[in-house]
């Protein structure tokens, strides 16, 4: 079975520039930023819980994260699973015909995925250059009213759970199951990881 995997970034961005022309196959989606590890998305979990997937389709690399080390993690795990990933724009399979890995497509993962991640590096440091300016300037208004104003505050008020979550985490427990666990609301960990808590 084919799937296809789409990450975007908001819910503004349109899904359709990732889809195919094939009806017969599975959509998965997340939108969500690509800092956020593959193994923790909604969509993405439930695609690793289908095990009558042997192939996943994705537009191009920086839809699996735009952190390497979390890419070659995804890759390698679905290599060890047998299921090939095609990365469309690059017409890249990571499984050859014989079901062996691709090491060109290794090579070139590894490039990419690099990439991705030093454009990542590269928006998030004009974007605080940005805010220092509009600052030195006196523009910068800081956060918008209703926003959590001081985030020390708000680490402290929260500082079991992220503590607990960041344990879990660190032991590779998914979003789902970390819920169960400390009976916090998935909804909540995934602002815990917007806030940059965990």
């Amino acid at each position: 079975m084919k799937a296809i995997y789409i990450r975007i970034s908001s819910s503004k961005q349109n899904i359709e520039r990732q889809r195919v022309k094939d009806k017969n196959v599975k959509y998965y989606v997340d939108r969500c930023s690509g800092s956020i590890p593959f193994n923790q998305r909604p969509g993405a979990l439930n695609l690793i819980g289908n095990d009558n997937v042997n192939e996943v389709e994705i537009k191009e690399i920086t839809r699996l994260g735009r952190n390497l080390s979390d890419i070659l993690k995804t890759v390698d795990y679905f290599t060890k699973k047998k299921v090939n990933i095609f990365i469309e724009n690059q017409g890249l399979s990571t499984l050859l015909k014989n079901g062996k890995k691709n090491p060109t497509a290794s090579l070139l993962i590894n490039m990419l995925a690099s990439i991705g991640e030093y454009e990542r590096d590269l928006i998030n440091e004009r974007v605080r250059e940005g805010v220092n300016i509009a600052v030195a300037k006196g523009k910068y208004k800081g956060k918008k009213k209703g926003t959590i104003a001081n985030i020390e505050n708000y680490k402290s008020k929260h500082f079991k759970d992220i503590k607990k979550i960041k344990e879990l985490l660190y032991k590779d427990f998914s979003i789902k199951k970390i819920a169960e666990i400390t009976n916090v609301p998935r909804s909540r960990i995934y602002l815990y990881k917007k806030k940059d808590l965990i």
